[in-house]
């Protein structure tokens, strides 16, 4: 399309119901409903998108599965998967290509080099010109783990004439000062240019129908308010220190990964990564 990264961007963030052509767009998300919580107002703009979802949403103690009702994580896993397909058709998006990569909730962290090198097969393969993903936050590990691993597959990934896609972030959550704060972005000294779309009522109404899909999602879910979707170009980021001062969001939990840990693993992905490229690193 050879558009300058700013068109790209407004292209991709358009309303359903733009009519001007749409980027060639890769979706990676951490979880079944970060798609929504992302870009649920305008899914309609990415049925030509490939989804790739990194894990499926079901942590391995099976405590979550248990909560919501479900005798084995196999089941709780079935019904993550049947939700994400009934959001798809609800949206009307049913045939976009999508992908789980079976990493279980809370372990993309531990699998960092693994995870960038499948999507940057998928990078590879569908050569598209925008990826969309997390933000390095401190939200949770797999948001994390998902930011880290596009940045280091576009290098993996790029064209002999270095060309890479344009990285965008969509807003989720971090912690602030008075707890979690969601659909807004860390502040980032870099200031990197956001576009913010303020959603219509029709907007909120669609993108809560679409987030509704989730049923065993609904009460993390009811923490974002459907009021506006940030994007923004990603940032450079050092995942070898946190995203912030203080504890990250991540830290007050029992997930077995820490923001420490995480920078931990980061550098040894990193380590272990620029080996395969060389001077291609950026």
């Amino acid at each position: 399309m050879n558009l300058v990264p700013q068109e790209l961007l407004a292209r991709a963030t358009a309303r359903e119901g733009d009519v001007t052509p749409m980027p060639r767009a890769l979706l990676v998300f951490a979880h079944p409903d970060d798609e929504t919580v992302g870009l649920g107002a305008r899914l309609r703009r990415f049925r030509q998108a490939h989804l790739i979802i990194a894990t499926d949403g079901v942590p391995r103690d099976e405590e979550d599965s248990r909560t919501h009702g479900f005798p084995s994580a196999i089941q709780y896993r079935h019904a993550r998967a049947r939700e994400l397909d009934d959001m798809l058709s609800s949206a009307g998006v049913g045939h976009m290509f999508h992908d789980s990569l079976g990493i279980s909730d809370q372990q993309a962290s531990f699998q960092l080099p693994a995870l960038t090198r499948r999507i940057a097969e998928h990078i590879r393969s569908f050569r598209p010109e925008v990826i969309v993903t997390h933000p390095y936050e401190g939200g949770h590990p797999d948001h994390d783990a998902c930011a880290f691993a596009v940045h280091y597959a576009c290098v993996l990934a790029a064209s002999p004439s270095g060309v890479r896609p344009l990285v965008a972030e969509a807003a989720f959550y971090h912690a602030g000062p008075a707890g979690l704060k969601t659909e807004v972005f860390l502040a980032n000294p870099a200031e990197p240019q956001q576009v913010v779309r303020v959603l219509s009522p029709k907007e909120r109404t669609h993108k809560r129908q679409r987030l509704d899909c989730f049923y065993t999602q609904r009460v993390p879910l009811a923490l974002f308010p459907c009021t506006a979707e940030r994007f923004r170009f990603a940032p450079h980021y050092d995942f070898t220190r946190p995203p912030h001062s203080g504890p990250t969001w991540y830290d007050h939990f029992p997930w077995g990964i820490t923001s420490g840990r995480f920078c931990r693993l980061a550098a040894e992905a990193a380590r272990e990564l620029r080996s395969e490229v060389g001077s291609a690193w950026g």
